[in-house]
C-alpha cells in the first residue's frame, strides 16, 4: 500500500514543483482501496501507480517505503524509509542533485 504518512507532504511537493513529476506507488494493485484511501485523505491531485515488484524494476532494496528520487531515467537518491518531512528532505535532495 502508499505510504499514507507521506502522502499530503509528496502532494504539496508536486505543486511547489510542476516541473518534477511525483508518482506514489503502490505494492498492492487494489485501485479501489487505493481510491478510498486518497479520498478520505483529501489527497486530490497527487498520481499514484499500482503494480508489483517496484523495487526490482528500479533496482533497489525490497525495504518498503522507498523514496527514490529519478531524473533522466536514472536513480538519483533514495530514502529507504519513511520520510518525516517529504518537502523539505527533497528539497533538499534536489539541491544536492542540480547544486543550486
Amino acid at each position: 500500500m502508499l505510504c499514507v504518512s507521506e502522502l499530503r507532504g509528496l502532494q504539496e511537493f508536486q505543486a511547489r514543483h510542476p516541473e518534477v513529476i511525483v508518482v506514489a506507488l503502490s505494492v498492492t494493485a487494489d485501485r479501489v482501496a487505493i481510491e478510498k484511501i486518497l479520498h478520505s485523505q483529501k489527497l486530490e491531485t497527487i498520481r499514484t501507480a499500482t503494480g508489483e515488484n517496484w523495487q526490482g524494476k528500479f533496482g533497489i532494496s525490497e525495504a518498503i517505503p522507498a523514496t527514490v528520487l529519478m531524473e533522466a531515467g536514472r536513480v538519483r537518491v533514495v530514502h529507504h524509509s519513511v520520510l518525516s518531512d517529504p518537502v523539505a528532505q527533497l528539497e533538499a535532495d534536489l539541491v544536492a542533485v542540480h547544486g543550486k
